[in-house]
């Protein structure tokens, strides 16, 4: 699964996800809150619940925005 986060106002987020109920650590980053679009692939072991939590500091006076895809495998 790939997750794109944008946000905007200054401020700074960081960003943790889970797989399963299990943290995935290598997945987690902090972005600064400029527009720029952070994206992240997340391995996922089995079909299951993938939830992602997030943590604003300085400002909170901007907007944000996520989506998340599935990448489909190519049969032969």
């Amino acid at each position: 699964m790939t997750f794109a986060f944008t946000c905007t106002g200054g401020g700074t987020v960081a960003l943790t996800f889970a797989t399963a109920g299990k943290d995935v650590p290598t997945a987690a980053g902090t972005q600064e809150c400029d527009g720029s679009i952070y994206q992240r692939r997340i391995d996922t072991p089995e079909p299951g619940l993938i939830g992602f939590s997030y943590s604003f500091t300085g400002s909170e006076n901007g907007g944000y925005a996520y989506g998340y895809y599935t990448e489909k495998k190519q049969l032969p």
